[in-house]
């Protein structure tokens, strides 16, 4: 299935970026699931997702698992996922880092760097192996310097989303729209690494002085710290990763990610998908009046390359799972 674009355009009048706007070609790929037998669409589930395939993987595990009322079921497939979940969210984290953003910092990506942390991600294969790395990770956040992004946003932004269980998410999931327009309280949200740890004082500070984008690389450096400790301790990734019954033969899951949070919900008829709903975390970042709208639109550019490169970076730190198409149009 073709993954589809994100299309950002930007209005720019020669002084400020005036407007910003949103249009996703990304297809609904949960329709695809929907008639299945269950085993067929959990085989397919990894294959439809290019990027977080673990998670993608999980979530679909758990939220049939709740469906089915197996609460065993659920526990052992948290435990199970956990780990791969985990590794999966550190190696976008530092894909990001090392590779993505010091070009758009005026330095050099670092992709030796980024290739033996790679390596050793692959390696990992049992909880001792986990431990090791992620006391190898600590150590090497220590000696690491965010990047600086002066960035500041002109407008108020969305609200940071809730953390929320599963079991909560199943009072607000319910409807298809829901799924292609995610909001939270009627409003569009933002997802990720900076609303799992706005409670951080030097974070929670960056985001009162506007400095958004900022806060975003400073969160992903957070998430990373927060992953490799809970690699010793395996316990504490379960929070990661929750499913709860909605109704008989419904369930849905709840899996974080580097780029936030991932929904899956399901209904069944029998052994086959009645119906299939996901929520992924680029459908709250990159919603039609989300972050990345309101945080452009007012930002001054003296010229077009000015106004591209403030549009670049504020897609990376909200961390788009498809390419980015961007364009700018005369006011």
């Amino acid at each position: 299935m073709e993954q589809g674009v994100l299309q950002l355009t930007l209005t720019w009048d020669g002084r400020r970026i005036v407007a910003a706007a949103v249009a996703s070609t990304r297809p609904a790929a949960a329709r695809a699931l929907r008639g299945l037998p269950l085993e067929r669409a959990l085989e397919v589930v990894p294959r439809l997702f290019g990027i977080c395939r673990f998670a993608q993987e999980a979530a679909a595990r758990l939220s049939v698992c709740a469906a089915r009322a197996e609460r065993s079921a659920v526990a052992a497939t948290t435990l199970a996922a956990a780990l791969a979940v985990a590794l999966e969210a550190i190696g976008e984290h530092l894909w990001r880092l090392l590779l993505d953003w010091p070009p758009l910092c005026g330095q050099a990506a670092r992709q030796s760097e980024f290739l033996r942390w790679r390596k050793q991600l692959l390696a990992v294969d049992d909880a001792a192996a986990a431990a090791a790395l992620g006391g190898r990770l600590d150590a090497w956040l220590d000696a690491e310097t965010t990047p600086l992004s002066e960035q500041r946003q002109a407008v108020a932004t969305v609200l940071l989303l809730p953390r929320l269980s599963a079991a909560e998410w199943a009072a607000q999931l319910d409807a298809e729209a829901i799924a292609g327009l995610p909001t939270v309280a009627g409003q569009p949200a933002e997802t990720g690494a900076l609303a799992r740890h706005a409670a951080k004082p030097e974070l929670a500070a960056l985001v009162a002085s506007g400095q958004r984008t900022q806060a975003r690389l400073a969160a992903r450096y957070a998430d990373l710290r927060w992953l490799a400790q809970a690699l010793a301790a395996p316990a504490q990734l379960s929070a990661w990763l929750d499913a709860a019954a909605v109704a008989d033969g419904c369930g849905l899951a709840r899996v974080e990610t580097a780029r936030g949070t991932l929904l899956h919900r399901v209904e069944l008829d029998g052994d086959r998908v009645a119906r299939y709903l996901i929520v992924a975390p680029t459908e709250w970042n990159f919603h039609p009046q989300g972050a990345f709208v309101r945080e452009l639109g007012g930002s001054p550019a003296r010229t077009r390359a000015e106004a591209l490169l403030a549009a670049r970076r504020v897609a990376l730190s909200l961390d788009p799972c498809v390419p980015c198409e961007l364009a700018v149009n005369d006011a």
